[in-house]
C-alpha cells in the first residue's frame, strides 16, 4: 500500500501529459469545426451529373443547409437576379437546387479561406479567394476565383454561417432563371 502511495502523484502527471495531449492533437478546435462546416457546403453546393432530380437535390441541400446556416442567414451574391442583399436558408438552398439548369458539373474549393476567430470563441469570419470550376450545359469548362466572406456564430454550441458575401465577377451581368 505505501508503494502505492508512493506512485500516485506520478500516476496524476502521467494522466495529466496524456489529457494535455489529447486536447492539444486530438480534439477539435473551433478553427477545426469551422473549416467542417466549410467542407460541408462544398459538399452540399457540388452539382455532379447525375444529379438529375431538382426536388431530390433541393431536399438534400435543405437539410445539408439546416446544418451549416443559419435559418435568417444573409447573403450578397451579385450575379444572381433577385439575390443581392437577400436572406433565408430556404430561399439560398433554392437557389443552390436551381444550379444545375446552368452547370453539368461545378464545385467550389473553399479549402483556402483563412478563418479567424474572436476572441470570446463565438463568432468567426472566414474570408479568402475560392475557385468555381464548372462545366456548363454547353460543355464549356469555366473556372471563375471570386473573393468571399463569410460571417459563422455559435449558435446553441454549434458553428453557423449567419452571413456570406460573393465578389462580383468584373463586367458580369445578372444570371437570369435561376430563381
Amino acid at each position: 500500500m505505501n508503494d502505492f502511495k508512493r506512485w500516485l502523484p506520478h500516476l496524476g502527471v502521467v494522466v495529466g501529459v496524456c489529457i494535455a495531449v489529447y486536447a492539444l492533437f486530438f480534439s477539435s478546435g473551433d478553427e477545426d469545426l469551422i473549416r467542417g462546416k466549410l467542407d460541408s457546403l462544398e459538399e452540399a453546393i457540388a452539382v455532379t451529373p447525375n444529379e438529375t432530380n431538382i426536388v431530390v437535390r433541393a431536399a438534400r441541400i435543405k437539410g445539408a443547409f439546416a446544418e451549416i446556416l443559419a435559418k435568417e442567414v444573409s447573403y450578397e451574391i451579385p450575379e444572381l437576379a433577385g439575390a443581392n442583399r437577400s436572406s433565408g436558408r430556404r430561399a439560398l438552398a433554392s437557389l443552390a437546387a436551381n444550379a444545375p439548369r446552368l452547370w453539368n458539373t461545378a464545385s467550389v474549393d473553399l479549402g483556402p479561406l483563412a478563418i479567424e476567430v474572436d476572441d470570446e470563441g463565438m463568432s468567426a469570419v472566414a474570408f479568402g479567394e475560392v475557385t468555381l470550376t464548372a462545366t456548363r450545359q454547353s460543355g464549356q469548362l469555366e473556372r471563375d476565383n471570386r473573393t468571399v466572406s463569410m460571417r459563422f456564430d455559435k449558435i446553441d454550441g454549434e458553428w453557423l454561417i449567419v452571413s456570406l458575401s460573393v465578389s462580383a465577377k468584373e463586367g458580369s451581368p445578372p444570371v437570369e432563371g435561376l430563381q
